[in-house]
This record gives C-alpha cells, structure tokens and sequence, in this order.
C-alpha cells in the first residue's frame, strides 16, 4: 500500500494544542507558549515573542499526567511568521534529543 505523501515529509505531522517551556539558549529565561504540531524531527508552536532564523532553542512539552515523561528537545529555528499581530508561529528543526 503506496502512502502518498504531499509535503514529501520525512514523518507524519501530529496537529496538537497543548502548553511547553522552552528558553533560547544561553539566555536562562524561561517562556511559555503552545504547541501546534509536532513530528518525528519538529515542532511548531505560538509564542508571544519573535525568535530569529538560525537560533537554538531548548524544548520542554510536559504530558498532563505522569504516565509518559516529558519531552525535552533543542531546535534549530528555521521559521518564524507572524501569527495574529501579537504572536508568533515559531517552528523548528530538532538537533538534539
């Protein structure tokens, strides 16, 4: 059975809606924001602050309940457009695991 995938991606692409930490590296500071999709190499996600193109970011997608542990990534930025006015959609490549 042939899959057709139209976006020619390396992994299926999970919409999602929940809440993650993550901080640029070297800053320390720690923002919240939402997750919009995430795949096998990526995530997207809503933040109120812009980060630029080629910026490393830790992060951190917590589960609701303490079955499955929680997901700590780091990301190359790759895109960052703006949302609504105020946020903006931030979506990356993850380096490290």
């Amino acid at each position: 059975m042939a899959t057709d995938y139209s976006e020619k991606r390396n992994f299926f692409r999970m919409n999602m809606d929940c809440n993650l930490e993550y901080s640029i590296n070297g800053s320390g500071e720690k923002q919240c924001g939402v997750v919009s999709n995430l795949s096998g190499d990526g995530v997207s996600f809503i933040a109120d602050e812009a980060v630029n193109p080629g910026t490393e970011v830790h992060v951190s997608i917590a589960p609701e309940n303490n079955v499955t542990p929680p997901l700590k990534v780091t990301i190359e930025v790759l895109r960052c457009d703006n949302a609504d006015g105020n946020r903006f959609e931030i979506a990356g490549n993850i380096t490290k695991r």
